[in-house]
């Protein structure tokens, strides 16, 4: 019997444009620098000259509440601004079943719904960024009771049914997996018992225990759902003869890569549904934003024009206020994490289970992943090695010294470069933690459970400060995901 894998991550942190630095730190110390020299030159008093190299020490490497301001000063000056002028508070304005950008808070801006006439799927139409989107439900059994060798088998068959994304002149931009959990009450449950008499028992021991018993286990039972979203990109869509519009040629290469991904899924041994309708996918958009309106969504999607396919697809809210540290939608709040920093020690295939399994409260885990074509990826690769060798010589010559944090990204990197050299797909990935609440006592509560389960996974978590509802957005399926480049 052959032992168990252990898995690596590589370093988050891609080659620095300037010793190290990243694009946001190094653009604005060379901006400074620029600035000084500019005013040694004038007659100005050199002590103007040093306001530019302040002003970029302090956009490079200074914090405002917490957040580094090389990624909260842009978002943060609009999230001050429409507070300055009062429009910080988005309010739906009409009731009128009209779902056009007219009508979306500005996250939602340029998405549509739409179910075309001659397929039997929901897509998310992305004006904006020139793509389409569609969901599938997945289900999968029996992976946290498998052992060690087992979990590695089943993880090596789903990426086997992910590799073919990452063909050269593939359609699809990106694939977005989210596993959103949440408690299940006990109304649905207690309402049967009603309809089989057992409200006239209620005197019976036997019955009230019982009853107490299902109250008692209701928080503590979690579900789970599970949707894998597929985007297409437009421009990377053939031409067909048969099909006069760019977005029809681009739904059926969406209807063509969902069915045959999903396909592969089934091989690999989990349950998939169909396409998500426009239906189905505007149910799960409504109950992920405010979960206390899953009652109401689902009398909804029962009614006799949902059936008849009348009417317009409701899936917008009817609230959002965005703020520093959450994003107030409809009657919950939500706040949103990014993954800034993956294991850096070998884990093992369930490693995420502390996050994924041992949380009670109402949370999304999404992963975005881009598939990166296979001459891409080399070259690339090559890029790196050398940039990171370059720095690494550059900062002994200038008398720097090179950390074991940055011998280790080389050592990555050149590991990344075998591994592409033996025909390994390539994909990049950025993850994303979401977690919703009804107030924001609970919200505060249940964002600590996260942080500390994360922190068991070996995930750095940071908060996205001023642009949680980018987050909110990136944990709905429809397709807007933050991109991997965005954790650079």
């Amino acid at each position: 019997m052959s032992d168990a894998r252990a898995y690596r991550f590589a370093d988050s942190n891609r080659p620095g444009l300037l010793l190290g630095l990243s694009a946001r730190q190094a653009v604005p110390m060379i901006v400074g620098a620029v600035v000084l020299a500019v005013a040694l030159q004038t007659p100005l008093h050199p002590l103007v000259g040093l306001i530019g190299p302040a002003v970029g020490s302090a956009l490079a490497f200074g914090r405002w509440r917490g957040a580094p301001i090389a990624e909260t000063l842009v978002p943060g000056v609009r999230l001050y601004g429409r507070r300055a002028i009062r429009r910080r508070r988005w309010v739906r304005p009409s009731l009128v079943g009209d779902n056009t950008s007219d009508v979306l808070p500005d996250a939602l801006r340029g998405l549509e719904l739409i179910e075309p006439s001659d397929r039997p799927f929901g897509v998310i139409r992305d004006k904006a960024a020139g793509t389409v989107t569609a969901a599938l439900r997945v289900r999968g059994y029996g992976f946290p009771l498998a052992g060690a060798v087992e979990q590695d088998a089943m993880l090596g068959a789903w990426g086997a049914a992910l590799s073919p994304l990452a063909r050269e002149q593939s359609p699809v931009r990106h694939v977005v997996w989210q596993e959103w959990s949440h408690p299940v009450t006990s109304d649905t449950h207690r309402a049967f018992l009603d309809a089989v008499g057992i409200d006239q028992r209620l005197r019976d021991p036997a019955v009230a225990d019982y009853l107490a018993l299902v109250d008692e286990q209701a928080p503590a039972t979690i579900a789970h759902e599970v949707l894998v979203a597929v985007t297409i990109d437009l421009r990377r869509v053939r031409a067909r003869r048969s099909l006069k519009s760019a977005l029809g040629a681009a739904v059926d290469a969406l209807f063509d890569e969902s069915r045959q991904l999903a396909s592969r899924l089934e091989a690999a041994g989990l349950d998939v549904d169909p396409p998500m309708s426009a239906l189905e996918l505007s149910s799960a958009i409504r109950v992920r934003s405010a979960p206390a309106r899953a009652a109401q969504v689902l009398t909804l999607t029962r009614s006799l024009a949902a059936a008849a396919r009348r009417g317009a697809f409701e899936w917008g809210p009817m609230v959002v206020e965005p703020d520093w540290r959450h994003v107030h939608v409809d009657d919950a709040f939500h706040r949103s994490y990014r993954v800034a920093g993956w294991p850096q020690l070998p884990v093992p295939a369930d490693w995420l289970s502390r996050l994924l399994a041992d949380t009670h409260c109402i949370r999304t885990v999404t992963v975005v992943m881009e598939p990166v074509p296979m001459g891409r990826a080399a070259r690339a690769a090559d890029r790196e090695v050398m940039a990171r060798e370059a720095d690494s010589d550059l900062k002994e010559r200038k008398g720097f010294r090179v950390n074991a944090r940055e011998r280790k990204r080389l050592a990555d990197a050149e590991r990344r470069e075998h591994e592409l050299s033996e025909g390994h797909s390539e994909f990049r990935f950025v993850g994303l933690v979401n977690v919703t609440a009804s107030t924001l006592e609970d919200l505060d509560d249940d964002c600590t459970v996260i942080e500390q389960a994360a922190a068991q996974c070996l995930l750095d978590l940071r908060p996205l400060d001023a642009r949680h509802d980018q987050g909110w957005v990136a944990s709905l399926p429809l397709g807007r995901a933050l991109t991997p480049g965005f954790t650079s």
